[in-house]
């Protein structure tokens, strides 16, 4: 036989053996298929479109399962749009498929048409015609198509909420009130320039809030608001500090993450007595903003086991030593960095003997953002003495469980005695991970 016999007859067999698998099976294959976070550039070429193409009898299957077409993204424009163009009336129709195969099924819907040509003028009502299957949402769109939907209607299962827009007015004197009955959303997100006082929302119900470009007072609102938050995460865009007036004391407050221009500014206003975890990120975190960190910790009253800076200059090397030390609480630290400098510092101090530096660190990451750095090759060995130090609990620590360094220039290399004696702490038991972003030495 030959080989293009061979080749044939191998792939007649497969073809059958494929399409002779119970329909049972072929429908969990199918659903593994089909990513539950779909982002990809054509939502008609890819699963679970695609199966429909590939014989008729996967396409009866897939077509029967409702279950396959109830997660749909369809992303125009904006900061993460991965298409050009809009929504326009051949969107619509294939949207209008795609809901038709979901049947009942609860939705998670991510639409966003952010460029400048405005969504086909059906988009809204199609969307709302859905409402009673909305269970994670995701919509972006010009701010005046939000008055299109109905108002104050309830939303039975709607469990997560992430609203986006551009052509926001200048003032929005009447807030939108679609969202307002919604008994089992927990977790909402306003991204861009939204405002709180651009919609009515259920803020006592809510555990989670997200707001990507806000101000001071936005934040501080929120709070006042929202009195079961457990987990916060606030951009701020605007500095109103001389105008922010105190919160009371949040007591279910266990994770708040801060970014943008001036991140720490709202600290000084708001006491979180159960936070255990904080996320600070700012272009380039200064003494006076790394000064709020330890007076807020205190002022709280909590027990701080996770922090996260980014990014931390060499001239703030010494003002961030001080604020660990003023953390001894602190399991958790990542940190990201200009300079070796600053990381051979912080290396030095949980090396030290007599004082406890950060005795109950247990998970440590770092990443180094300098391209020409000359001390990368020093702050390579001080690792290696820094984790024989910490692999082994002793009286004045606990013992590092993991450790990640990223480097982010791709042509520094640490020695090959270095990765030697980093691959030998791995072989006793202790999680490394050493790389930059072109490869992974340990």
């Amino acid at each position: 036989m030959s080989y293009e016999q061979q080749l044939g007859t191998s792939a007649e067999s497969a073809r059958c053996t494929a399409l002779t698998l119970p329909v049972e099976i072929t429908s969990k294959i199918f659903l593994c298929c089909c990513p539950r976070t779909n982002n990809t550039l054509d939502a008609r070429n890819d699963p679970p479109v695609l199966l429909t193409k590939v014989c008729r009898d996967w396409r009866l299957i897939a077509l029967s399962m409702p279950d396959l077409w109830n997660n749909i993204h369809l992303e125009f424009g904006g900061r993460h749009g991965r298409r050009t163009g809009h929504i326009d009336s051949q969107w619509f129709s294939f949207l209008e498929t795609w809901f038709s195969r979901a049947m009942d099924q609860p939705l998670t819907v991510v639409i966003s048409n952010l460029n400048h040509a405005d969504p086909d003028e059906r988009l809204v009502p199609l969307l709302d015609s859905h409402r009673l299957q909305w269970r994670d949402l995701t919509i972006k769109l010009p701010f005046n198509r939000f008055y299109q939907f109905t108002p104050q209607e309830k939303l039975p299962i709607l469990e997560r909420l992430v609203l986006g827009a551009h052509a926001i007015p200048p003032v929005v004197d009447t807030p939108i009130t679609t969202f307002e009955v919604a008994p089992k959303l927990k977790h909402v997100c306003l991204d861009g320039f939204l405002r709180p006082s651009h919609f009515t929302l259920p803020w006592a119900q809510l555990t989670a809030i997200e707001l990507t470009a806000a101000c001071g007072e936005d934040c501080l609102e929120c709070l006042r608001q929202a009195p079961r938050l457990i987990s916060c995460s606030f951009g701020i865009h605007e500095r109103d500090r001389p105008s922010l007036r105190p919160v009371p004391p949040h007591r279910r407050i266990a994770s708040l993450a801060l970014s943008g221009a001036s991140p720490t500014d709202i600290l000084p206003f708001i006491t979180l007595p159960a936070l255990e975890g904080l996320d600070i990120v700012g272009r380039s975190l200064n003494k006076e903003e790394l000064s709020r960190i330890p007076l807020f910790v205190s002022g709280s009253g909590c027990q701080l086991r996770h922090l996260r800076l980014h990014f931390m200059s060499e001239l703030m090397t010494s003002a961030a030593i001080e604020l660990l030390e003023a953390l001894p609480s602190l399991e958790s630290l990542e940190m990201a960095a200009t300079g070796a400098s600053t990381i051979r510092t912080l290396f030095s101090s949980l090396s030290r003997y007599g004082e406890p530096f950060l005795p109950f660190l247990q998970n440590l990451s770092l990443s180094h953002h300098r391209i020409s750095d000359d001390n990368i090759q020093a702050m390579f060995e001080d690792l290696t003495g820094l984790l024989v130090r910490r692999s082994a609990a002793v009286l004045e620590h606990v013992q590092l469980q993991s450790f990640t360094l990223v480097i982010e220039h791709e042509e520094t290399v640490p020695p090959s005695r270095i990765i030697q004696k980093l691959q030998e702490l791995v072989d006793r038991g202790m999680d490394l991970n050493v790389r930059n972003r072109r490869e992974r030495w340990i």
